[in-house]
């Protein structure tokens, strides 16, 4: 925004549409190997979209994302999760 823009309280433009902020360490994580931000962003999240894919079409919907499921209700979901939180603490207090 320009200097007679702020002193006469124009508004900011808006942001542009689809954006996102990236904290720097991702940022300097995605980028090391000299890609732009905007193919290496796309490139990860197209893999990881058709790697659920490629889960739920081998029948391993346990490993979708609880957010990605579409078709389990949500109380039957919350019991789901709660079982595998007691299941990981179970086996955790069988390694120790």
């Amino acid at each position: 925004m320009s200097l007679f823009g702020r002193l006469f309280g124009a508004k900011p433009p808006p942001p542009p549409a689809n954006s996102v902020v990236i904290a720097e360490d991702l940022v300097a994580t995605l980028t090391t190997d000299g890609a732009t931000l905007e193919v290496t962003v796309n490139d990860s999240l197209r893999a990881y979209i058709e790697a659920q894919a490629k889960a739920a079409a081998a029948g391993e919907p346990e490993r979708i994302p609880f957010w990605l499921r579409r078709e389990s209700e949500s109380g039957q979901l919350e019991d789901e999760l709660r079982d595998r939180v007691i299941q990981r603490r179970a086996a955790e207090d069988e390694k120790n």
